[in-house]
């Protein structure tokens, strides 16, 4: 199957699995192959997350270390892709399911491609209206991402709800751990 092909099945499971329809599971590369090709959805979404630390930028002041910091939003944002994977390479064993891991880590990767979507309709939302605040909307994609997150988490892995329910948190808090500590590098105020 084609790198394009392959793609493609993958974002419309991706879709599917959103709609909650379980038989979205289908349409993915569940070979080694397919687990490395999905790592591929960090590179789709990499411009989006330019884009939104660009944003982020349009509000800093002007001795801000742009560069520096930019320097290391890159670098976090591999670490974040890379982190959580190794996280639960370890995990997915202790939970008697280590024979899923390559299954989940590759539909928990093609899903950031969808929740990258959920996450800028929010801000085009808030952008058209900002009198609803842009919390609001952002807070309503965040949940809905993590719902999401947990239901894909539940499928792939087979185990209960809130057995996912930690493992998304976990990466969650992974993340904004990763994410705290590349800002404080980049201005230079990690302790």
């Amino acid at each position: 199957m084609s790198l394009q092909t392959e793609t493609l099945r993958a974002l419309y499971g991706t879709w599917r699995i959103a709609r909650g329809d379980a038989g979205g599971l289908a349409f993915f590369n569940y070979s080694l192959q397919g687990f490395w090709r999905s790592f591929l959805a960090a590179v789709i979404i990499f411009p989006a997350f330019v884009l939104l630390r660009g944003h982020d930028l349009m509000a800093a002041p002007d001795d801000f270390p742009v560069m520096r910091y930019m320097t290391t939003e890159v670098i976090s944002y591999v670490i974040r892709w890379v982190a959580f994977p190794l996280v639960m390479f370890h995990i997915a064993p202790m939970l008697d399911r280590a024979e899923r891991y390559i299954g989940f880590i590759t539909v928990y990767n093609w899903a950031c491609v969808i929740q990258m979507g959920v996450y800028l309709v929010a801000l085009a939302l808030a952008a058209l209206f900002p009198m609803l605040g842009v919390g609001g909307f952002v807070m309503i994609a965040i949940v809905a991402t993590l719902v999401y997150s947990v239901y894909i988490t539940h499928l792939t892995l087979a185990i209960p709800v809130l057995t996912a329910s930690a493992i998304v948190i976990a990466d969650f808090l992974l993340s904004i751990i990763i994410q705290s500590i590349g800002i404080r590098l980049a201005v230079g105020q990690l302790f």
